[in-house]
């Protein structure tokens, strides 16, 4: 009788876990979507495409690579959110990633790219030092 109790209660704990997990994927999804649609619908290239086309070719290679990082990034958030983690954490990583998405899109618009690039970074690191000191 009491083993019976006791798996019912680790199967609801383990079937809430990955509701929580379902819902904290669709949220990353959702936010790195609207981050890099309200990003996309902000900048117009064409200006700067016209004006320097070099350099909007050197910007737009950076954007890639920014692109790929913020990939990865997400990838790993994705990953980790099949485990419990704490609110706080979970916060960090879902505004962390949703603003990687979003300055590489504005990077990739040719859009405030100091502003852009210095939100990449602080993103990153944050999303580091949460990963780093998460327990």
């Amino acid at each position: 009788m009491a083993q019976t109790l006791l798996r019912q209660f680790a199967w609801r704990r383990e079937s809430a876990a990955a509701a929580d997990a379902t819902l904290l994927r669709a949220a990353l999804m959702a936010a790195c979507a609207l981050s890099i649609g309200a990003a996309a619908w902000y900048g117009d290239p064409s200006g700067y495409l016209t004006a320097d086309p070099a350099l909007a070719r050197l910007l737009r290679g950076m954007a890639a690579i920014k692109g790929m990082m913020a990939l990865a990034a997400l990838g790993a958030v994705f990953w980790r959110f099949g485990w419990p983690t704490s609110k706080g954490v979970a916060v960090v990583y879902l505004c962390g990633a949703s603003v990687l998405a979003g300055s590489t899109m504005l990077i990739w618009q040719l859009t405030a790219i100091p502003l852009a690039a210095v939100l990449f970074h602080v993103a990153a690191l944050s999303m580091i030092v949460a990963g780093w000191r998460e327990r």
